[in-house]
């Protein structure tokens, strides 16, 4: 039986907030040691007059210097009609820039939402280090 967290690292991205006329309030993800990164954007409201941008920095260090990310992906502008819905960038990774960071603006009305990453494909993540999860339960039947 194949095990998906085998195979994939999820970090969090962007915690759940509600944010507007603001920058989105983006975590560094390292993508060391992987080729590949899926982020996965969830909008839940969105106001009247709400929007949100959305795409992907990188940076050779943690912290450092982000800038946009070589055949950037984009997310075109998320509006009212926009609620409720998954939205997902799937980037390769730069292994001179594998410190990635999600970049946007929220309009001028609220706009709630969070993002996960998926790091994929290079190293297999240990499924004993931390990660975004609370808690991985496995059952065998």
């Amino acid at each position: 039986m194949e095990e998906i967290l085998a195979y994939v690292k999820p970090a969090i991205a962007i915690l759940p907030i509600s944010k507007s006329n603001a920058e989105i309030a983006a975590t560094a993800i390292d993508g060391t040691g992987f080729s590949r990164c899926c982020f996965l954007v969830a909008v839940g409201t969105v106001a009247t007059d709400a929007g949100m941008s959305c795409s992907v920095t990188e940076s050779a260090t943690n912290g450092g210097d982000y800038t946009a990310k070589t055949n950037a992906v984009a997310l075109a502008a998320i509006g009212t009609s926009g609620a409720g819905k998954l939205y997902a960038m799937d980037v390769g990774i730069n292994p001179d820039k594998p410190h990635m960071k999600l970049y946007g603006t929220c309009g001028t009305a609220a706009i709630l939402h969070s993002a996960v990453a998926l790091l994929y494909r290079g190293k297999a993540p240990d499924p004993n280090l931390d990660t975004v999860l609370s808690q991985y339960v496995r059952k065998y039947s």
